[in-house]
């Protein structure tokens, strides 16, 4: 009998200590995240995105979709759906476009470029035909006009993604379009002048400018498939080597694989050839 009375307080004895055990362990638990601020990041957001359900109610999937859409919408700053929104951004656009109101005139119209340091402002229409572009002979009004408007074609995009992207202009005698384009050939000109914008509906696209040359009128997109890693990187490299004696280069703005880069291309007195000036893209602000 007192053998059996022993072994009850024996296995008493260690029940107990089982449980202080285990609520030492629950309060070393508590301590720990306490410390670490798990509980009071848990408070923040629940005060933040609104009351979690019930404890005896189970988070649906729909409840933590919620919940994880609401913090990273508090997280992230908005970005363009454009391509150029994977890229950070380095501030606000310097200037805001009425898209909507060109439009109306003209509904081709999808970018604008500016040039500093020069009177090239105007806006981008895009031509579906890229052998007989209507805007390149017509103005904003759908006028005939020898000056036309600056476009992009068929043979790209309409939203600057492509490797290469040909933009075009007259260079009309009364200065305006792309007629600046020539004072690219003038050394000091060019030292001092080295940025293109593109504005977008809801970007500001700013290229960096690698070259000014005279070349060949043959187009540039139809001999060299920009797409392909191995010419785009020949077509750059020959550039350099092109014999024009008023062509400038700024060799630490040449295009590298993946870079996104333009070419204004326009007219010469010789029909066969054509003024060029190469950029590429360095930075995105939205």
């Amino acid at each position: 009998m007192d053998n059996k009375k022993s072994a009850k307080g024996i296995i008493t004895a260690i029940v107990i200590v089982v449980l202080l055990l285990i609520i030492i362990a629950l309060v070393a638990f508590i301590g720990y995240l306490l410390g670490n601020g798990a509980l009071n990041d848990t408070a923040e957001i629940t005060a933040a995105q609104g009351p979690l359900p019930e404890d005896n109610e189970k988070i649906t999937e729909a409840d933590a979709e919620a919940i994880i859409k609401s913090i990273a919408a508090s997280d992230t700053k908005k970005r363009p759906a454009g391509w150029y929104g994977y890229l950070d951004d380095s501030g606000k656009p310097d200037r805001t476009i009425d898209f909507g109101e060109l439009v109306k005139k003209c509904p081709d119209i999808y970018a604008w470029i500016r040039i500093p340091g020069t009177d090239i402002d105007y806006p981008i229409a895009y031509c579906e035909d890229a052998v007989d572009p209507f805007w390149f002979t017509h103005d904003i009004d759908g006028n005939e006009s020898e000056d036309g408007m600056i476009i992009t074609d068929s043979l790209n995009g309409k939203d600057f993604s492509d490797p290469e992207t040909l933009i075009y202009g007259q260079a009309p005698d009364d200065g305006t379009m792309f007629a600046d384009l020539s004072r690219f050939k003038d050394a000091d000109f060019f030292e001092k002048h080295d940025t293109i914008m593109i504005y977008m509906p809801d970007a500001q696209l700013i290229y960096r400018i690698y070259a000014c040359y005279t070349g060949s009128s043959d187009h540039i997109l139809v001999n060299n498939d920009f797409s392909d890693p191995i010419q785009f990187m020949k077509f750059f490299d020959s550039v350099a080597g092109i014999r024009d004696l008023s062509m400038n280069i700024r060799e630490d703005a040449k295009p590298m694989l993946g870079d996104h880069a333009i070419a204004l291309v326009t007219h010469c007195a010789d029909e066969s050839k054509r003024l060029f000036v190469h950029a590429v893209l360095t930075d995105v602000r939205y």
